[in-house]
């Protein structure tokens, strides 16, 4: 009787162990599918601005729109990006960490940059009003297991080309 007891519970131990791993696994690909399913839906540039305190900075302010249509609230590690004013590089940063929730939600980014660093003919079209820039960058996800560690990156390229007028 004891060795068939014995079996038993190795039976029942087998079966909340392949229980226990089925539920890791489907909690690996949902978290995973919900990563992957992070679209951006909307990209634009919002405009160049004279900073009014320093003559020699100016802000760019631009816009993703993110959607999450799943029910699964997902990290962004964070999201990247490089400027360039009439193909010069201004300038780099990124936005860390942040949730996502369900739906679609619209993040707002501003970076300074001096036209001191710019050549001239860039400059002049800078100072006259109208410049074309481009934002070039990454949406960098993470899929992490139960919110402990992170088993895989998702990436989301994005590159946003404007001709923009200055307001000032």
């Amino acid at each position: 009787m004891r060795e068939s007891h014995k079996r038993i519970l190795r039976r029942i131990k087998a079966a909340v162990t392949v229980i226990i791993l089925a539920g890791v696994i489907i909690h690996l690909f949902m978290v995973y599918e919900a990563a992957k399913s992070i679209e951006i839906v909307d990209k634009r540039i919002v405009g160049i601005y004279p900073e009014y305190l320093k003559p020699d900075e100016y802000e760019v302010k631009f816009s993703l729109t993110l959607k999450n249509p799943k029910k699964t609230e997902i990290e962004i590690d964070y999201i990247s990006y490089k400027v360039y004013i009439e193909g010069e590089f201004v300038g780099k940063g990124e936005k860390p960490r942040f949730i996502i929730q369900h739906g679609i939600k619209n993040y707002t980014f501003l970076f300074s940059f001096s036209i001191l660093n710019l050549t001239t003919p860039t400059k002049n079209l800078l100072l006259n009003g109208n410049v074309n820039v481009i934002i070039k960058g990454e949406v960098i996800i993470s899929a992490k297991f139960l919110g402990l560690f992170t088993w895989r990156y998702i990436k989301l390229p994005y590159e946003i080309k404007e001709k923009v007028e200055i307001i000032s």
